[in-house]
């Protein structure tokens, strides 16, 4: 049997999961696994180091997607050669592994760490200011940045409204902004209201932004916002289901490189990065994910 190195952020923006619940239900379904629960990442960093030192390979977290991408970057930047990497849900937005048809619910959703399939995908990776950042599900150039950074201020009291304080309260004073990118050499210029870097399905709250995307051809799927805010309000109801791919102003593009040539807020996966110039790469059959 697999033994897990199983990683509780209790500072996930969904709802708190006593400690006594997780090791009933993981006993229950006969997961072998160790438990740790975090309120830092340089917690899940120091567990993650000794984990990979001890050969672990098998690692799952518990919350959202910040949870989950917090886990990635952390096996990646230390090395890990071979990550096989699972999530169970308990975040404000779980929204990666709905690409996968994993439930939502974490009692049904535990039952995939027992399977033995798992699926080769493809890592972003982000270099900026001599940094290197990975996100496993989107990154975003421009509005929807701009409320993660805002988001990332609200009290904890309101950490299951965030993201939606984040996006209303930045709505009002809202505009298009000029990106100059790179996408695979060709230069892009225009007034955008956002740009997401899709290398899954889902985001925000369980909107089909990327329906096309595949996580194992080694390219995001681009898609560049060049509408008013009265338009982008109407795309972001309609994204529910997929169904904004061809309204006017929604520009597609396949790449495996993006290159932000002006300084501009971009986030990855609900955590904010920088204000900032950049690279992102696709990076081709990184981790395993269990499914």
């Amino acid at each position: 049997m697999n033994k897990y190195t199983i990683i509780y952020n209790k500072n996930s923006r969904g709802k708190e999961l006593k400690k006594e619940y997780l090791y009933d239900i993981l006993d229950s379904n006969n997961i072998s696994f160790d438990l740790y629960d975090v309120t830092t990442k340089q917690e899940s960093e120091n567990i993650i180091k000794e984990s990979i030192n001890s050969s672990v390979e098998y690692f799952c977290s518990i919350g959202g997607d910040g949870s989950l991408n917090n886990l990635v970057n952390s096996l990646l930047k230390n090395n890990h050669p071979h990550p096989i990497v699972a999530c169970l849900p308990a975040g404000s937005g779980s929204d990666f592994i709905r690409t996968f048809g994993i439930s939502q619910n974490i009692e049904e959703a535990i039952q995939h760490l027992n399977s033995d399939a798992t699926y080769l995908i493809d890592i972003g990776k982000i270099q900026y200011n001599g940094k290197d950042e990975y996100f496993i599900n989107v990154a975003n150039i421009g509005f929807l940045a701009d409320t993660v950074s805002t988001s990332e201020a609200v009290p904890n009291l309101f950490r299951n409204y965030r993201y939606s304080i984040g996006f209303w309260s930045r709505i009002p004073t809202a505009k298009p902004v000029y990106m100059n990118l790179h996408i695979d050499g060709e230069e892009y210029r225009g007034e955008v209201f956002n740009a997401s870097i899709c290398n899954a399905q889902f985001f925000g709250g369980g909107k089909n932004i990327s329906p096309k995307s595949n996580l194992q051809d080694g390219k995001f799927n681009v898609q560049i916002f060049e509408v008013s805010k009265g338009t982008a309000m109407k795309i972001f109801f309609k994204s529910k289901k997929g169904l904004h791919l061809k309204e006017n102003g929604v520009i597609n593009k396949l790449a495996s490189e993006i290159i932000v040539n002006s300084p501009l807020p971009i986030e990855k996966d609900g955590d904010y990065v920088d204000h900032c110039i950049a690279k992102i790469y696709n990076e081709k059959s990184k981790i395993r994910f269990k499914i």
